[in-house]
């Protein structure tokens, strides 16, 4: 099954990634609710929540802390984090 985060994965559309590993991508978001928006994803495909690997799914929360981190710590305004889960 292909999304438009699976052709963000397969370099098929642009991205400005900002993380990548073999499981995980991260890249700004390209309609920013605010500087620095980023949606960090695992690069296999699942529909749902209930689709995702546990363990996969708690290496993207521990990428998603490391994003935080480095959003508290950039020059952007920055008084807090939202996480949200879609």
């Amino acid at each position: 099954m292909s999304c438009v985060f699976c052709e963000i994965v397969a370099g098929h559309s642009p991205a400005s990634v900002v993380y990548a590993d073999e499981e995980i991508l991260a890249f700004l978001d390209v309609r920013p609710v605010n500087p620095g928006h980023t949606l960090v994803i695992p690069r296999a495909h699942a529909a749902g929540l209930g689709d995702l690997d546990p363990r996969l799914g708690g290496r993207t929360f521990q990428v998603a802390q490391q994003i935080a981190g480095a959003l508290r710590a950039s020059d952007l305004r920055c008084d807090g984090v939202n996480l949200f889960l879609a």
